[in-house]
């Protein structure tokens, strides 16, 4: 009778056993069908002014106003050289009260991703001009961009990936009152 306990232990790993090579078999490319898309092309130098045919289109009111990216002069974020959102705002000359507002972010997917709609059109969860000051946009490896916050100055917490905005080459930021 003790003999078969071995073997009726051996017997519970069996299902396992089959089940492992199917499991293996099935990630696929796992991290590296992905690597590309999360990281950053260290572009221009910090200090330096962006060089690139990036857009961002500003939108206050009825006034639109596509910005480029290329001479502004780029901040240090992670070492390498990045537009601070706040430094896009003023470049486009939009208004002279960037305080006075909260910033609403639409990508260029389809159907483009809207902060504000994912924040529940809740204007108050928009970045106000004090986080514009600590966000970037920066270019990836697959050549587009996306913003990024300084984790140390950024309010939203674990919400802080709505915020991390893809696909902003020829996006749009909207200034809305609040």
């Amino acid at each position: 009778m003790s003999s078969k306990r071995p073997c009726s232990g051996c017997l519970r790993f069996l299902p396992l056993l089959l089940v492992l090579p199917w499991l293996m078999l099935s990630c696929g490319d796992g991290w590296d069908a992905y690597r590309d898309e999360y990281n950053i092309d260290p572009g221009e130098p910090p200090g330096q002014p962006w060089v690139g045919d990036e857009t961002v289109f500003v939108r206050l009111g009825a006034t639109e106003i596509e910005t480029p990216l290329e001479g502004i002069v780029t901040s240090d974020f992670g070492g390498g050289g990045v537009v601070r959102l706040s430094d896009l705002i003023a470049a486009s000359e939009i208004t002279e009260n960037p305080d006075s507002f909260r910033y609403d972010f639409t990508a260029t997917d389809d159907p483009p991703y809207n902060l504000l709609g994912k924040r529940g059109n809740d204007i108050s969860l928009l970045p106000s001009w004090e986080n514009m000051q600590h966000g970037f946009l920066y270019r990836t490896n697959t050549g587009d961009l996306e913003t990024r916050w300084d984790p140390d100055e950024q309010p939203w917490g674990s919400a802080i990936s709505a915020y991390n905005i893809r696909l902003m080459n020829g996006g749009l930021i909207e200034l809305l009152t609040p």
